[in-house]
């Protein structure tokens, strides 16, 4: 039979001596006894937690600056400044050698461009009859085909698409009644990207939908001369890449307009070369105006040609922007690493107050390990003092700017021997046991360091015209199929690979990078190898802050002491929730029960108290009776 617990029926029965108002009170002092104390526990674990946070940030800031002082980078950034006429423009990458330039410009690298005469309109018909004509660009021709409702806008387009972008082809609104002009130019500066233009006398080829004459692009204001093995003036025709018969042109000078075609001729703006610089004194040709290639880690950008004798010279040295920047932010983020520390630890005798993890070692012991590295000498004698750098009696750390500056100003290599650590590398090389045999195929896979690189040499060997090659330069093309092979494997940027003078492969490893060879035996046989793994290494030695570096890590990092502690909190966090939630439900179950029996009694006593008024009823009766 269900109970009724109801906190408005329990307690009638007793006179509300099994009430819920004793429950609670029961409930209550229970809960604070069984409870509470957990609950107390959770919230001083969370308050740990979030505390503990606050500190690892501080400490991953800090340990953020020590690393820029610390690490390479910092010490190979590069300034380059320019003095003379400012005709490039230089910019390096770090660790560039420093060094001295002397450039002297005496060309720019320039486009082909034409424009043509000029149109009343961008939809106006070019010419007057179908058409193709050709032009060539990077030693390949293009045919563009337009018929007699062609627009200039729509020719413009046909020669972009026709020409794979190596010409570019657009209409400028250049003013005046008729404002159209077609402008042609080469995508690229270069001399290898000067434009010609040729008539198609035979179409022979599909790509050819018509045929054209030297007069056909009069049409855009351009006036031809033919071109002949000797040069202008002759008819002598040959054949485009695509098989068309053709007249090769070349455009007339101005002077040799007559006077009707220089009315509204087209022209050429400017012709294709190539820059021409001096650096150093040697001269030096390029196709652009911006050259990366000359000095690796050098950009130069050629702005104008230079006037005799003028030059520019470049002095490319150690920067030292944003050092001063990085000391700062190394002090600010230590103070307040500190300020945070000594609140959360400390402990006021008086009032009884503690902070967050007063007498925890994981945080009380943080300041004392920094402060064995702050204080500490290197090798060679140098303190953080010797460059303005000073630990106060209340743990706090000053800068004094004028002895750093002068220090990294006057003394920058003994700035640098201080604070920074020099990576070492120990690569390994794999070499074949014996000279590879290029009498037979040579086909497997070659697996190299998790990377599959598939190999297929035939015996006999072809070049790219399909003739089979022999004896040393079959040897030769066979080697170089292998290498190109390897180094065009996806992965495996820090391995080279190449050939010892008795041809053994030889596999080498940069940047401390291990060597992992696996694949079929006889394939790996065959190319002098077998399976194995080599370990490289990588070590970073020497600087002060190295050690403070390894101490910070040993804190925060994946194995470090505060790392583990943060691992222990919320191990504790969730073993006292679970123990709370399960002494509530205990509690709750405790309680439920007692309400349920309460409820029992309440009505037995209930019966018994209407059994006793009857009984007492009866009595009463019966003596009234008996009077």
């Amino acid at each position: 039979m269900a109970i009724n617990t109801e906190k408005s029926q329990l307690g009638v029965g007793s006179g509300n001596i099994l009430s819920w108002d004793t429950i609670d009170k029961l409930k209550e002092a229970d809960t604070k006894a069984m409870v509470k104390p957990l609950e107390t526990k959770i919230q001083d674990n969370l308050t740990k937690q979030k505390d503990l946070t606050a500190i690892t940030t501080l400490l991953s800031t800090f340990k953020g600056s020590v690393s820029n002082l610390t690490g390479d980078n910092t010490y190979l950034k590069r300034d380059a400044n320019a003095t003379g006429s400012n005709s490039v423009s230089v910019s390096v990458s770090a660790g560039v050698a420093e060094q001295n330039m002397n450039l002297s410009v005496q060309q720019l690298a320039s486009q082909d461009s034409f424009q043509s005469k000029t149109f009343g309109s961008r939809t106006e018909s070019v010419f007057d009859t179908d058409v193709s004509f050709g032009i060539s660009i990077g030693g390949k021709d293009y045919v563009i085909n337009a018929d007699s409702t062609t627009t200039l806008e729509q020719l413009a387009e046909k020669i972009n698409e026709a020409t794979e972008g190596k010409v570019q082809a657009k209409i400028l609104n250049v003013g005046g009644d008729e404002p159209f002009r077609m402008i042609i130019q080469s995508a690229q500066t270069g001399e290898a990207n000067k434009i010609d233009f040729y008539s198609i006398t035979s179409g022979t080829n599909s790509n050819a939908s018509h045929t054209s004459t030297d007069s056909t692009l009069n049409a855009l204001g351009f006036y031809f001369d033919k071109v002949s093995a000797s040069g202008v003036g002759g008819a002598q025709t040959n054949e485009d890449s695509h098989g068309n018969q053709i007249q090769r042109l070349t455009l007339k000078k101005p002077d040799d307009l007559s006077e009707d075609e220089k009315k509204n001729a087209g022209s050429q703006i400017s012709t294709a070369q190539d820059a021409k610089f001096k650096y150093n004194g040697i001269d030096i040709t390029r196709s652009s105006n911006t050259i990366d290639d000359l000095i690796l880690g050098v950009n130069l950008t050629l702005n104008k040609v230079d006037k005799d004798g003028e030059t520019t010279n470049v002095n490319i040295t150690q920067s030292t922007e944003g050092i001063m920047e990085d000391i700062k932010a190394m002090v600010e983020s230590y103070n307040s690493l500190m300020n945070n520390i000594n609140e959360a630890t400390k402990y006021d005798s008086e009032t009884g107050l503690a902070g967050t993890f007063q007498g925890v070692r994981e945080i009380t012991s943080i300041t004392t390990e920094l402060n064995k590295i702050i204080n500490g000498v290197s090798k060679d004698g140098k303190s953080l003092a010797d460059f303005g750098i000073t630990l106060t009696k209340d743990g706090l750390l000053t800068l004094d700017s004028s002895i750093l500056n002068d220090m990294i100003n006057t003394k920058f290599d003994e700035f640098k021997n201080f604070f920074s650590s020099e990576t070492k590398f120990t690569n390994v090389t794999a070499v074949g046991d014996k000279k590879i045999e290029w009498n037979e195929d040579i086909k497997g896979k070659l697996i190299i360091n998790g990377v599959e690189i598939d190999i297929n040499i035939k015996k006999d060997f072809t070049d790219k015209d399909g003739k089979i090659l022999t004896n040393g330069e079959a040897e030769k093309a066979k080697k170089n199929a292998l290498l190109k092979a390897i180094a065009n494997a996806s992965g495996l940027s820090d391995i080279s690979a190449s050939f010892d003078k008795d041809g053994k492969l030889v596999l080498k490893g940069s940047g401390g990078t291990d060597i992992e060879i696996k694949g079929n035996s006889n394939f790996l046989t065959k190319l002098g190898l077998k399976e194995q793994k080599l370990d490289g290494k990588t070590e970073i030695i020497g600087g002060f802050f190295k050690g403070l570096n390894d101490t910070l890590n040993g804190l925060i990092g994946s194995e470090g002491s505060l790392t583990a502690y943060e691992e222990s909190l919320t191990s504790s966090h969730k073993s006292l929730t679970a123990s709370k939630e399960q002494r509530q439900k205990e509690l709750d179950a405790k309680y439920t029960t007692m309400a349920e029996k309460w409820s029992q009694y309440d009505t037995i006593i209930a019966k018994l108290e209407a059994q006793m008024n009857t009984v007492n009823s009866m009595i009463e009766a019966a003596n009234n009776a008996n009077k």
